[in-house]
């Protein structure tokens, strides 16, 4: 039997349902906050909620990420309505970068993709990604890694063979793919921190080693 407990108690569930189809019923700022207080008072995890609202996971879990953001930038936010390809990248920028993001929005041609212009606009806050810097790195970086690396006696050879694959294929004009790419970065950043590769390094090669610690993003 129920008790009147029982029933005055609300529904968590249809509180988040109802949080989410709100959308067109309050300001973005609002509606972000609402769905991500329903969220957590519901109880319920990612996939599961996701399922209830008949949406991806990665689209609650972009909204509940921009609810991270403090109130001043979720209100710059409700300016726009940002799409949602654009919200996992606005939520983890900074003022400033929000404020370029939402400018480029405003100016992007029709038919533009929201978040290749929401990108283009934080990288020139930004600059390049540490992942653009390493696969910009000239193939006599990479030859000089391998020298370094064989020099203070470190990684294994399979690793090293790899740094020299990599230099021969930067000089014949080939790009690295994405995995490489951080497979090189794991590499070159053992041996920064193995002290292989240094700043004012003493054996006569400190341009080269500037080279692979401005790409890793090193002091």
């Amino acid at each position: 039997m129920s008790t009147s407990a029982d029933i005055q108690k609300p529904d968590k569930y249809s509180e988040l349902v109802d949080a989410w189809g709100s959308f067109e019923k309050k300001t973005f700022d609002n509606w972000i906050i609402d769905v991500s207080e329903c969220y957590f008072r519901s109880g319920i995890g990612i996939k599961i909620a996701s399922q209830l609202l008949s949406i991806q996971p990665a689209e609650l879990q972009a909204a509940l990420n921009l609810a991270s953001l403090d109130e001043d930038e979720l209100a710059l936010l409700a300016t726009l309505n940002p799409p949602k390809t654009t919200w996992f990248t606005l939520a983890a920028s900074s003022p400033d970068e929000i404020r370029q993001a939402l400018d480029a929005l405003k100016s992007a041609k029709e038919g533009a993709s929201p978040f290749s212009v929401v990108a283009k606009a934080i990288r020139e806050i930004k600059g390049p990604t540490s992942m653009e810097r390493i696969a910009s790195l000239s193939s006599e970086a990479f030859g000089h890694a391998a020298r370094k690396a064989a020099a203070f006696n470190l990684l294994n050879e399979k690793h090293i063979k790899a740094l020299k694959g990599w230099e021969s294929r930067v000089r014949t004009g080939h790009t690295l793919t994405p995995p490489q790419i951080s497979y090189a970065e794991g590499l070159l950043r053992e041996l920064a921190e193995q002290g292989a590769i240094v700043r004012k390094s003493p054996d006569g090669d400190e341009a080269l080693c500037d080279e692979i610690l401005n790409a890793l993003g090193v002091s």
